[in-house]
């Protein structure tokens, strides 16, 4: 059940004003026991009614009381010992009864108010709607400026890398089994330290995880394994070298291997 639908079809304003049949009402005092979004819909139009009632009513002259008994064809004589007033009816033949007037009146002024009730609380559910639109904007808005400033971090972090002093940038190529892979092996020369960025490279299955290897004076050394996937902005920071002669790339189980899989290599950069 739809409990807005519920609300906004109009049914808990024609329970307030007793306009629904004795099966219709206790159907929605047994959902208003069970959901309170529909007791607070009831208390809230109560509270609009009456507050409207409130707003409308206008204090009547002292003349109103004499003028309505005299077109009702009552003439009020004051009785001196007593000072109040006795009643007599005139009959003149030209007696209309005004009660059909006060009803018609108090008829137009319920539906007035039944179509006021409707016409704001339309408008409520449309400015709820409107807040709920703008809410769900500003927070993809929030997201994608945080990707964004993530990127950007990224970005400021891997500058402040490749600016350091001692810095090589060894270009890694694609070999047969992966022509259009590339990777870049960033090697401080001062400090040892290496850095890949590997964003071209094919991504890898989770059974599978990538190894760079540094060639030292013609034998492979372990530089660290990787993943290739997803957000690839920032650099990977690898394994430490203070020699080397070329840099390769083999896919290997996941957790590495002591020594590279040489048909699995796809990607190799010399210095």
């Amino acid at each position: 059940m739809n409990i807005e639908n519920y609300i906004s079809s109009g049914i808990i304003e024609a329970y307030v004003l007793d306009q629904l049949t004795e099966q219709e009402r206790k159907e929605v005092q047994i959902l208003a026991e069970k959901h309170p979004e529909i007791r607070q819909a009831i208390d809230e139009t109560e509270e609009t009614l009456f507050a409207m009632g409130q707003a409308g009513s206008v204090a009547p002259p002292g003349s109103l009381k004499k003028d309505l008994f005299y077109d009702l064809g009552i003439d009020l004589k004051q009785n001196p010992e007593n000072n109040n007033f006795t009643e007599e009816v005139r009959n003149d033949g030209n007696t209309q009864s005004f009660y059909p007037y006060l009803t018609a009146a108090a008829s137009i002024i319920a539906i007035l108010g039944i179509v006021l009730t409707f016409y704001y609380r339309g408008q409520w559910v449309e400015s709820e709607q409107r807040l709920s639109a703008l809410y769900a904007q500003n927070e993809t808005l929030a997201q994608q400026y945080n990707i964004v400033k993530n990127q950007s971090d990224q970005y400021a972090s891997n500058m402040e890398i490749l600016r350091q002093p001692g810095i090589e940038n060894v270009p890694l190529e694609g070999l047969e089994l992966s022509p259009d892979a590339q990777a870049m092996v960033h090697w401080n020369k001062n400090t040892n330290e290496v850095y890949l960025n590997a964003k071209k490279m094919p991504a890898n299955e989770v059974a599978q995880q990538y190894q760079l290897w540094a060639i030292v004076e013609g034998k492979p050394v372990d530089m660290g394994v990787f993943d290739v996937g997803g957000d690839m902005t920032s650099l990977l920071k690898m394994k430490s070298v203070d020699k080397a002669s070329a840099f390769a790339v083999t896919l290997e189980p996941r957790g590495g291997s002591e020594n590279p899989t040489m048909e699995k290599m796809y990607v190799i950069g010399q210095i």
